[in-house]
């Protein structure tokens, strides 16, 4: 896997020594500006210009900035190179900045902040701390895309003052066990984080000599005191690659840990159950286990999830996107559906394609990230990678940013805008509850569900006076949690204390001779490079000139086989270029399924006025018929 150069300054060659500029020299003098150019035009790449898609990186949102930090991105040349990028970039959408022209209305992308990869670890598959209160985050886990430190560390990010702050390693009495792709969450209100199971493996963890194995550790992270603590797990089973929310029930909140794989022992790896729902309790460091009824997803790991709650906590949501296929089952490799889990009802209900079966469309994602958005009125889905495609996201030119509504297009909750995916609204301050799941519970929009209990009871033990039914029956009220800190300014504030940059090798003094020569070659170099970055500009802009000449003649030519309006904005080959070597999938044991024959175009944000409603049944023939889940 290529590391690009995070600086345009590299050690200069030792042909170079000595050089004059005279003519016998030119071959030579080449030969060497080649040398440097190509690593410069290299660095010209990067995740703004030059987007393909990005996947397995960390997210948080504070102050309506939406930050990702690490995973993998592929450039615009993916379909000819198949490179994997590690991501040091640290970059942000702005929530409020939004693009113009063509593909307008979307949170602008911003690559400049600091971060050093050579002090700052760049992780896939990980979890951003965030810390609303202090404009801070904490990087914690993930598998390490370039290199191992000696010691694991813990790394804060300072929002004011764009600077990152080494933690020193975890305070725990027994040093954590690193891992990567488990499930976490982060609390503001409380000053917690949260973190459970994952993969161990020596490129999560330094000294791990072991096969990858599944953790069942679950761990609290304290903000304010930065400590580290291990709580009590489910039970010894190790888990990975499922997810994790919060939402505001019980005393002070409940965890709510779904899908991935689970290790039943003996090297046995199955599918973690979606109706099988673990609940945690932080303030008992107690768990339970209740069974989902509804149109269940098939199983899936490495999908994203967040939560959104009715006005009156009356019903708490969850959304899920997409995933990696885990059922041996299946005859998809990934998912490229939304279903809505809601609570405490314990029902799960799909929203996209259509509302019954278990039909997909294709260009399935795992590996994305889903953030709640604009008082949880939006859920913003960014990235993710196709596991049988090397084709570019659909919305490459807004850097992969997909918008589903919460409450339905508009956020209106009611018939007949029972839809979901739609473009991006800043101008939100509520989310409603949609008309999916109070048809169910009873209510409206706004709330006022009268179904409170799961349809076939709760499991047993949870309907106790002090089991899931009692928590869930109650609405913690939280205090306002002060920042330990002076919060005087804004994004403006110069920093006062950052990392100290990677020391620089020592610098000789040099003849004479060789600083005229370093002077001529110098320039030419320079000439040499602002040639090749107007050469690959030019490229870039050529690139995505055909892509858009593509896409329209591909939209105007298959529009028929889409019941609903396509815009102009999607970027969508028709036919996958099929698998390609060295494909990221992770550590799960089942071979996956082969890729599908696209006859569909995928979902695409429109304009709400634009949306007609997805047909409601599901294609009959093909590869793209839905599948039956074991038994049914």
């Amino acid at each position: 896997m290529m590391k690009l150069p995070h600086s345009s300054v590299f050690p200069f060659p030792p042909a170079l020594a000595g050089v004059s500029a005279s003519r016998s020299n030119g071959p030579r003098i080449f030969a060497v500006l080649l040398f440097l150019a190509t690593p410069l035009t290299q660095a010209i790449q990067n995740p703004r210009e030059n987007f393909c898609r990005r996947y397995a990186h960390q997210t948080t949102v504070i102050d309506d900035r939406l930050y990702i930090d690490g995973g993998y991105v592929n450039f615009d040349a993916f379909s000819q190179d198949h490179l994997n990028v590690p991501n040091t970039w640290l970059s942000f959408h702005d929530l409020h900045n939004l693009t113009t022209g063509t593909d307008s209305g979307w949170p602008q992308l911003n690559i400049g902040l600091k971060k050093d990869p050579q002090v700052v670890p760049t992780v896939a598959g990980g979890i951003l701390w965030g810390d609303d209160v202090n404009k801070k985050f904490v990087v914690y886990g993930g598998e390490a895309t370039q290199g191992l430190a000696q010691t694991y560390h813990l790394f804060s990010y300072d929002i004011l003052y764009n600077s990152w702050s080494d933690l020193g390693p975890p305070t725990t009495p027994i040093p954590p066990n690193i891992s990567s792709y488990g499930a976490g969450v982060s609390i503001s209100q409380l000053g917690q984080g949260y973190y459970y199971g994952g993969w161990i493996s020596n490129i999560t963890m330094r000294g791990w000599t072991q096969p990858p194995t599944m953790s069942s550790n679950m761990y609290r992270y304290d903000y304010d005191a930065n400590k580290l603590t291990p709580m009590n797990s489910p039970d010894r089973l190790g888990r990975a690659e499922g997810g994790m929310s919060w939402i505001p029930a019980g005393d002070n909140g409940l965890l709510v840990y779904l899908g991935g794989i689970v290790d039943r022992g003996n090297g046995t790896k199955s599918p973690q159950p979606m109706e099988k729902i673990l609940v945690y309790d932080p303030q008992t460091n107690a768990w339970y286990t209740q069974t989902a009824t509804g149109v269940i997803p098939q199983d899936r790991a490495r999908f994203c999830m967040d939560a959104a709650w009715a006005p009156d906590r009356s019903s708490y949501n969850i959304y899920l996107w997409g995933g990696l296929s885990v059922g041996p089952n299946a005859n998809v490799t990934a998912f490229n559906d939304v279903y809505l889990l809601t609570l405490p009802t314990f029902q799960w209900v799909k929203i996209f394609p259509g509302h019954q079966g278990n039909a997909t469309y294709d260009y399935g994602h795992h590996s994305a990230s889903c953030n709640m958005v604009m008082s949880r009125s939006q859920m913003m889905v960014i990235g993710g990678t196709y596991p049988g495609s090397d084709m570019c996201d659909l919305a490459q030119d807004i850097w992969a940013q997909h918008n589903i509504w919460t409450g339905g297009v508009n956020n209106t909750g009611e018939p007949p805008d029972d839809k979901y995916w739609a473009s991006y609204n800043p101008n939100v301050s509520t989310n409603v509850v949609p008309i999916d799941v109070y048809r169910l519970v009873g209510g409206d929009k706004n709330g006022g569900a009268t179904l409170l209990t799961p349809k076939n009871g709760y499991d047993s033990g949870n309907n106790t006076g002090t089991g899931l039914a009692a928590l869930l029956a109650r609405k913690p009220n939280f205090q306002n949690r002060t920042a330990t800190r002076s919060i005087p300014c804004t994004q403006s504030c110069q920093p006062t204390s950052s990392i100290a940059p990677a020391s620089s090798p020592s610098h000789s003094r040099l003849a004479s001779g060789a600083i005229v020569g370093i002077a001529i070659g110098g320039t030419l170099a320079l000439v040499l490079v602002l040639c090749a970055w107007w050469f690959l500009a030019k490229r870039h802009h050529e690139r995505r000139g055909t892509n858009r000449q593509s896409q329209m003649t591909q939209v105007s030519a298959f529009s028929g086989s889409y019941n609903g309006s396509v815009p102009v904005t999607v970027v969508s080959p028709l036919s996958p270029q099929g698998p390609w070597p060295g494909a990221p999938q992770g550590y799960y044991p089942y071979p996956p399924p082969q890729p599908q024959s696209p006859i569909q175009l995928p979902p695409s944000e429109i304009g709400a006025q634009q949306i007609s409603e997805l047909a409601e049944q599901t294609p009959s023939s093909g590869n793209n018929k839905p599948w039956q889940r074991s038994g049914e």
